[in-house]
Protein backbone atom coordinates (compact mmCIF):
# COMPACT_ATOMS: atom_id res chain seq x y z
CA UNK A 1 0.00 0.00 0.00
CA UNK A 2 1.54 3.82 -0.85
CA UNK A 3 0.79 6.12 1.50
CA UNK A 4 -1.23 7.87 -1.57
CA UNK A 5 -3.62 4.70 -1.55
CA UNK A 6 -3.86 5.37 2.39
CA UNK A 7 -4.48 9.00 2.19
CA UNK A 8 -7.09 8.73 -0.78
CA UNK A 9 -7.98 5.06 -1.18
CA UNK A 10 -9.21 3.63 2.04
CA UNK A 11 -13.02 2.80 1.94
CA UNK A 12 -15.63 0.11 3.01
CA UNK A 13 -19.59 -0.92 2.49
CA UNK A 14 -20.98 2.05 3.88
CA UNK A 15 -17.64 4.64 4.81
CA UNK A 16 -15.01 6.04 3.22
CA UNK A 17 -11.97 8.06 4.59
CA UNK A 18 -9.87 11.13 3.78
CA UNK A 19 -7.15 13.08 5.62
CA UNK A 20 -8.64 16.05 7.65
CA UNK A 21 -8.85 19.73 7.20
CA UNK A 22 -9.70 22.71 8.99
CA UNK A 23 -13.22 22.69 7.75
CA UNK A 24 -13.67 19.60 9.94
CA UNK A 25 -12.64 21.27 13.53
CA UNK A 26 -16.93 22.43 13.86
CA UNK A 27 -17.67 18.92 12.93
CA UNK A 28 -14.87 16.83 15.04
CA UNK A 29 -15.67 19.25 18.21
CA UNK A 30 -18.74 16.79 18.83
CA UNK A 31 -16.35 14.08 19.76
CA UNK A 32 -15.24 16.06 22.66
CA UNK A 33 -19.20 16.80 23.89
CA UNK A 34 -20.48 14.60 26.41
CA UNK A 35 -18.14 11.95 25.91
CA UNK A 36 -17.70 9.62 29.04
CA UNK A 37 -14.42 8.34 27.11
CA UNK A 38 -12.34 11.39 26.81
CA UNK A 39 -10.91 10.59 30.63
CA UNK A 40 -8.95 7.84 29.61
CA UNK A 41 -7.30 9.47 26.81
CA UNK A 42 -4.36 11.18 28.47
CA UNK A 43 -5.76 14.60 26.98
CA UNK A 44 -5.93 18.10 28.80
CA UNK A 45 -9.58 18.26 29.59
CA UNK A 46 -9.38 22.03 30.60
CA UNK A 47 -9.56 23.10 27.06
CA UNK A 48 -12.36 24.09 25.25
CA UNK A 49 -14.07 21.17 22.85
CA UNK A 50 -13.13 23.82 19.72
CA UNK A 51 -9.43 24.04 20.94
CA UNK A 52 -9.21 20.08 21.39
CA UNK A 53 -10.69 19.81 18.16
CA UNK A 54 -8.11 22.06 16.08
CA UNK A 55 -5.11 20.28 18.66
CA UNK A 56 -6.14 17.12 16.92
CA UNK A 57 -6.47 18.18 13.64
CA UNK A 58 -3.22 20.18 13.46
CA UNK A 59 -1.20 16.79 14.36
CA UNK A 60 -2.67 15.00 11.82
CA UNK A 61 -2.17 17.17 9.42
CA UNK A 62 1.73 17.22 10.68
CA UNK A 63 1.82 13.92 10.16
CA UNK A 64 0.58 14.06 6.66
CA UNK A 65 3.08 16.71 5.41
CA UNK A 66 5.67 13.90 6.83
CA UNK A 67 4.17 11.18 5.65
CA UNK A 68 3.95 9.09 8.48
CA UNK A 69 0.17 8.37 8.05
CA UNK A 70 -2.09 9.98 10.73
CA UNK A 71 -5.61 9.44 11.41
CA UNK A 72 -8.01 9.86 8.56
CA UNK A 73 -11.91 11.16 8.28
CA UNK A 74 -14.03 8.49 8.72
CA UNK A 75 -17.02 9.97 6.62
CA UNK A 76 -20.42 8.17 6.63
CA UNK A 77 -20.92 7.48 2.38
CA UNK A 78 -25.13 8.23 2.68
CA UNK A 79 -24.93 11.26 4.11
CA UNK A 80 -20.91 12.67 3.99
CA UNK A 81 -20.50 13.13 7.39
CA UNK A 82 -17.43 13.20 9.61
CA UNK A 83 -18.52 10.79 12.08
CA UNK A 84 -15.32 9.84 13.11
CA UNK A 85 -11.20 9.56 12.57
CA UNK A 86 -8.75 6.30 12.18
CA UNK A 87 -5.71 5.31 11.11
CA UNK A 88 -2.40 4.62 11.75
CA UNK A 89 0.97 6.23 13.16
CA UNK A 90 4.34 5.54 13.52
CA UNK A 91 4.99 5.67 17.41
CA UNK A 92 7.36 5.61 19.83
CA UNK A 93 5.78 2.22 20.61
CA UNK A 94 6.44 0.24 17.05
CA UNK A 95 9.45 -1.11 15.81
CA UNK A 96 10.39 -1.95 12.58
CA UNK A 97 7.66 -3.31 10.62
CA UNK A 98 5.21 -2.26 13.13
CA UNK A 99 2.33 0.49 12.62
CA UNK A 100 0.05 1.79 15.43
CA UNK A 101 -3.85 1.68 14.77
CA UNK A 102 -6.15 4.06 16.71
CA UNK A 103 -10.14 5.04 15.82
CA UNK A 104 -12.32 7.04 17.66
CA UNK A 105 -16.14 7.55 16.66
CA UNK A 106 -18.20 10.19 17.46
CA UNK A 107 -20.65 9.53 20.23
CA UNK A 108 -23.87 10.13 18.56
CA UNK A 109 -22.76 7.56 16.43
CA UNK A 110 -21.37 4.70 18.78
CA UNK A 111 -23.39 1.32 18.55
CA UNK A 112 -23.41 1.40 14.88
CA UNK A 113 -21.15 -1.15 14.18
CA UNK A 114 -18.81 1.81 12.68
CA UNK A 115 -15.83 1.38 15.14
CA UNK A 116 -16.28 -2.03 13.84
CA UNK A 117 -16.18 -1.71 9.91
CA UNK A 118 -13.07 1.10 10.30
CA UNK A 119 -11.25 -1.42 12.22
CA UNK A 120 -11.75 -4.09 9.82
CA UNK A 121 -11.11 -1.95 7.01
CA UNK A 122 -8.00 -0.73 7.91
CA UNK A 123 -6.55 -3.80 9.51
CA UNK A 124 -7.09 -5.26 5.95
CA UNK A 125 -5.44 -2.91 4.84
CA UNK A 126 -2.58 -2.94 6.38
CA UNK A 127 -2.04 -6.86 5.70
CA UNK A 128 -3.25 -7.10 2.66
CA UNK A 129 -1.03 -4.75 1.40
CA UNK A 130 2.36 -6.13 3.32
CA UNK A 131 1.95 -2.38 5.33
CA UNK A 132 3.37 -3.97 8.07
CA UNK A 133 3.32 -7.40 10.28
CA UNK A 134 2.16 -6.21 13.62
CA UNK A 135 -0.54 -3.68 14.27
CA UNK A 136 -0.51 -2.81 17.84
CA UNK A 137 -2.88 -0.88 19.98
CA UNK A 138 -2.86 1.08 23.41
CA UNK A 139 -6.11 1.27 25.76
CA UNK A 140 -6.12 2.85 28.79
CA UNK A 141 -6.15 0.09 31.61
CA UNK A 142 -9.40 1.37 32.96
CA UNK A 143 -10.99 1.50 29.66
CA UNK A 144 -12.74 -2.49 29.46
CA UNK A 145 -15.11 -2.08 26.97
CA UNK A 146 -12.10 -0.57 24.37
CA UNK A 147 -9.58 -3.37 25.71
CA UNK A 148 -12.67 -5.95 24.84
CA UNK A 149 -12.99 -4.51 21.34
CA UNK A 150 -9.30 -5.75 21.04
CA UNK A 151 -9.82 -8.55 22.15
CA UNK A 152 -12.71 -9.08 19.78
CA UNK A 153 -10.44 -8.10 16.64
CA UNK A 154 -8.01 -10.95 17.80
CA UNK A 155 -5.41 -8.26 19.84
CA UNK A 156 -3.41 -10.15 22.35
CA UNK A 157 -1.84 -8.03 25.11
CA UNK A 158 1.47 -7.90 25.08
CA UNK A 159 2.37 -5.55 28.09
CA UNK A 160 1.65 -2.39 30.91
CA UNK A 161 2.99 0.68 30.22
CA UNK A 162 3.38 3.88 31.60
CA UNK A 163 2.21 6.27 28.88
CA UNK A 164 1.70 10.15 29.37
CA UNK A 165 0.99 9.87 33.04
CA UNK A 166 -1.22 7.13 32.68
CA UNK A 167 -1.54 3.19 32.64
CA UNK A 168 -2.01 1.39 29.14
CA UNK A 169 -2.38 -1.97 28.24
CA UNK A 170 -0.52 -2.37 24.67
CA UNK A 171 -2.09 -5.00 22.43
CA UNK A 172 -1.04 -6.50 18.92
CA UNK A 173 -2.43 -7.87 16.31
CA UNK A 174 0.70 -9.95 13.85
CA UNK A 175 -0.06 -10.94 10.09
CA UNK A 176 -0.18 -14.45 11.25
CA UNK A 177 -2.84 -14.05 14.32
CA UNK A 178 -4.90 -12.03 11.44
CA UNK A 179 -4.11 -14.91 8.83
CA UNK A 180 -5.57 -17.51 11.59
CA UNK A 181 -8.43 -14.93 11.96
CA UNK A 182 -9.97 -15.14 8.52
CA UNK A 183 -12.88 -15.39 8.54
CA UNK A 184 -13.94 -12.84 10.82
CA UNK A 185 -11.61 -10.40 8.65
CA UNK A 186 -12.61 -11.16 5.41
CA UNK A 187 -16.01 -12.23 5.69
CA UNK A 188 -17.77 -9.79 7.52
CA UNK A 189 -20.35 -7.93 5.70
CA UNK A 190 -18.10 -4.55 5.09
Amino acid sequence: MSIKMYYEGLGSQRLFFRKLTYKDINSWMEFYKDNPNLKYLGIDLNRDCDEMAKAWIDTQIERYEKNTFGQLGIIFKETKELVGTGGFKISEYCQEGTVEIAVAIKPTHWRKGIGKEANITLINAVFKNSLAHTIIGRRHIDNYPSQKFNYDFAFEDISILKDNKRLVVKFQLTKARWEENNDFYNHSPF
